[in-house]
């Protein structure tokens, strides 16, 4: 059994709140177990809350709970005596039955087995944890899992502390907790008293009995000890999206202000992220408010940001050195985030993201250390009016609208926290998900999507009693989704209708057949005359489409040996082409499942294919510009195309502006690097490879490009003014001299570069750019980085140009903590031993 619970407020306006408690089986699969609308997640339990006179009735209950401080104890250790009271009503007699003895059950094969329910893991976000652990909240030791105490949660990814993690496991202490709640229940001691304390407070332990540990692990014969720590699985949303990567970003615009007072940076900082494309359906949102400002964000925003942070963070720190350290710490941010939430892991992802973690939290320490500490970093600006407006609203009873900081209220100092349990949780995910799988399966992301059901039945409710009302229409959606497969059952059965449906697998693209947009071919030419995107457009259709006729090979179109009498030989018919607004691609990704990207030459027109060329290893993908998306009827009587393929037939090809790797630039998971690319020089000899053609079957998926914007807007690569090949931005005559290739852009993405995904194993995918050898290697911390940027241009996607391989070796930079309990941690190894 799989469990989630989280309080929701179950309105926009007022105080209505349910907290759920959902149930899946494990023995499901995650693909359908994740869906909100598939039935899988069970409503088990409301959790009731305290009523709103409780805090009235504790002063008639007792004289010393008068004080403030006395009635919040109370109150916090009458919540935990709540929960777990509920959860010793659930774990009652006849489950604990069933979990020692197991219970008969006769499955959907006819066949009785004995089946023992066991609880798999619990999904919840911190404040649930502390609840469930039966742990005090910002106590020593702050972690459900381990006893690691505060002081030592920096230290994450550490050899040191992942012995401990290992070592170190917290247990419920029934003995500690007998003898504080005697001093309490039976000689009267507060809940924070010092004898109370003497027991509890050295393990972060609290006075309230588990029900988990008594009702799975005392009530046997004889005791057995509950995993209660490996059941409270780490929460990806809340812990690393909503927790660290939201600070660490908040406090690198922090630095940004530091650096640059004037907020010039901040200013750069948003008007990139505008720029940046949008990608997929909803992959990549458009940025469209100031990012820094981070208002309204939801955990899929941060996500956005992350991915693609890098490009928008290079050039914002002035000294080139912490800019190349911060840009290595968003390289490995990025790649953790994208390892931790593959949907399917084999040994060697693990090990990498062990590794991954491993570098992830050496970058963080180093750059608190280097770069934070070489400045003074204080509030943001809407830190600060937030900070005025609660005091405000504390001191006066009322809020202030406005968002201007007093004179008198200062930005206050802030540092970069990284004691505490949200960056400690990161060394868990891989033990984690070698134990239970991928992060996806107990993800918190599949109890709030089922808050979803509870807030559309409250507006169903007359808003009384609104737990029972929801609990009762659930039972009724329940036994409706039980009696549906039964009713579609029968009535296959009244129908003996096949349909012979092809797999999907075989499907490469799909593209509408319509002729509602017809071009004639030579009234094009003619009206494009001079443009240079339509220069020699005939010819190089002819070699495309007779190319694809006679079988041939793709390799960028390089079919010199082509005459005019056999290009003659293509007919299309009535000397159109038909041009479509959109094509979409469908793809295996690297789980085995099916996905698809919509390309729009007006949106989002970038795509990618397997290169040709003989360096694969340095250049594994050719990228191209989608610029137009056409369809023909072509027919041949070339003498060596087969009589059965001269007919005529619907061929459909892409009008693309070619993107090549930029020579002597190196990339790659060992130098910390997105790929980089740029537009194919225009030239006017006639083997000009800026512009060409490409069959749609030939496109792996669609690419997510943002332009390098430390590099600047030239003309020089298309000295012409020319519409089609710009209708990003049609208003520019100037095209960015280079773009990064986001390969952080989705999972499926990182692993077409990293290699290894089991979809793409099909398709002949390698890790590019890292496994070149050592030319292959990024350069070293201290070295110059403007070396890279003297190289030629771009080369062609064509193998007319290879890039130039460099060489050097990293120096590695040492750990800079001091604290005498890292001594022999090898904190760097492996992979990433340079960083």
């Amino acid at each position: 059994m799989m469990l989630w619970s989280d309080s929701t407020h179950l309105a926009n306006f007022g105080t209505a709140k349910l907290w759920p408690v959902y149930m899946a089986l494990g023995n499901l699969s995650k693909y359908v177990r994740s869906l909100p609308n598939s039935g899988a997640l069970h409503h088990v339990a409301y959790i009731p809350s305290l009523p709103d006179s409780f805090q009235d009735d504790l002063k008639t209950w007792h004289s010393q709970w008068n004080k403030a401080s006395h009635r919040k104890d109370v109150t916090t250790h009458c919540r935990r005596e709540l929960m777990h009271a509920v959860w010793r009503f659930l774990l009652d007699d006849d489950f604990v039955n069933a979990y020692k003895y197991g219970i008969v059950i006769r499955c959907l094969d006819g066949i009785e087995r004995r089946v023992y329910p066991r609880i798999f893991t619990y999904s919840a976000d911190y404040p649930e944890k502390v609840l469930l652990a039966t742990i005090r909240d910002k106590g020593l030791c702050l972690c459900p899992r381990c006893l690691i105490p505060q002081s030592k949660l920096h230290l994450m990814g550490q050899a040191l502390d992942l012995r401990r993690r290992a070592t170190d496991v917290r247990e419920f202490f029934w003995e500690k907790v007998r003898h504080a709640r005697e001093w309490i229940y039976q000689f009267g001691k507060g809940i924070k008293s010092k004898y109370v304390e003497d027991h509890l407070k050295e393990t972060s332990s609290v006075p309230t009995v588990n029900a988990f540990s008594e009702r799975l692990g005392q009530s046997f014969n004889p005791p057995q000890v509950f995993p209660l720590s490996r059941m409270l699985v780490p929460d990806f949303m809340h812990e690393f999206e909503l927790g660290v990567w939201k600070t660490l970003f908040t406090h690198i615009i922090r630095v940004l202000w530091a650096k640059t007072p004037d907020g010039s940076s901040v200013l750069k900082l948003n008007d990139w992220f505008r720029q940046v494309l949008p990608f997929g359906t909803d992959t990549i949102r458009r940025f469209t408010t100031d990012t820094s400002e981070m208002k309204k964000l939801a955990a899929h925003d941060f996500e956005d940001i992350l991915q693609c942070s890098i490009p928008v963070f290079d050039g914002l720190l002035p000294d080139q050195g912490e800019n190349w350290q911060l840009l290595r710490l968003l390289y490995r941010t990025a790649e953790f985030h994208a390892f931790a939430k593959l949907r399917c892991h084999t040994d060697d992802t693990i090990e990498h993201l062990m590794e991954v973690t491993t570098a992830f939290g050496k970058l963080v320490r180093q750059f608190k250390d280097n770069i934070c500490a070489g400045c003074e970093t204080v509030e943001l600006p809407s830190e600060a009016a937030r900070r005025v407006r609660r005091a405000h609203t504390q001191t006066a009873g009322v809020a202030t609208s406005n968002q201007e900081i007093p004179a008198t209220q200062g930005r206050r100092p802030k540092e970069l926290n990284l004691s505490t349990y949200k960056f400690h949780s990161l060394g868990d995910y891989p033990a984690y998900i070698r134990m239970f799988g991928p992060s996806d399966g107990f993800s918190t992301q599949v109890g709030e999507l089922a808050h979803r059901l509870v807030k559309r039945l409250y507006g169903l409710t007359n808003k009384r009693k609104v737990a029972m009302q929801i609990g009762k229409r659930v039972e009724r959606l329940e036994r409706k989704s039980t009696a549906a497969p039964a009713n579609a059952e029968s009535r296959e059965g009244s129908t003996s209708t096949t349909t012979d449906t092809p797999d999907d697998r075989s499907f490469q693209f799909s593209m509408s057949e319509s002729q509602n947009h017809p071009i004639d071919i030579f009234n094009l030419i003619k009206a494009q005359r001079g443009n240079p995107a339509y220069k020699n457009f005939l010819p190089k259709l002819q070699d495309h489409l007779l190319g694809r006729k006679l079988g041939r090979a793709f390799d960028g179109d390089n079919h010199n040996d082509f005459s005019d009498e056999d290009r003659n030989t293509l007919h299309i018919y009535g000397e159109k082409i038909y041009q479509v607004g959109t094509c979409t691609f469908y793809f295996t990704t690297y789980d085995n499942r099916r996905d698809f990207d919509v390309v729009n030459p007006t949106s989002r027109p970038d795509v990618m294919a397997r290169s040709q060329e003989d360096n694969r290893r340095e250049v594994p993908f050719w990228h191209a510009r989608v610029i137009g998306i056409y369809h023909a009827k072509v027919s041949t009587t070339h003498s060596d195309v087969r009589p059965k393929d001269r007919g005529v037939e619907r061929m459909s090809f892409l009008f693309v502006r070619w993107l090549g790797a930029e020579p002597g630039y190196r990339f790659g998971f060992d130098k910390a690097r997105l790929p980089k690319v740029g537009f194919v020089p225009y030239t006017d000899n006639a083997d000009n490879f800026a512009f060409g053609f490409l069959d749609p079957s030939q496109v792996l998926r669609g690419c997510h490009l943002i332009p390098d914007f430390q590099s600047e807007r030239t003309s020089e690569l298309l000295p012409y003014p020319c519409a089609v090949a710009r209708q990003i931005d049609s208003n520019v005559n100037d095209d960015w001299e280079t773009f990064y290739v986001n390969i952080f852009v989705d999972r499926d993405m990182v692993m077409r570069y990293y290699g290894g995904g089991i979809g793409h194993l099909n398709q002949g995918e390698t890790q590019g750019g890292d496994e070149a050898g050592d030319e292959q290697a990024g350069p070293s911390e201290d070295e110059d980085e403007g070396d890279l940027e003297e190289e030629p241009m771009l080369s062609l996607p064509a193998p007319a140009v290879a890039p130039t391989p460099g060489s050097g070796d990293e120096d590695s930079d040492d750990e800079s903590d001091d604290d005498p309990i890292m001594e022999g941690d090898d904190d760097d190894d492996g992979r990433y031993a340079s960083d």
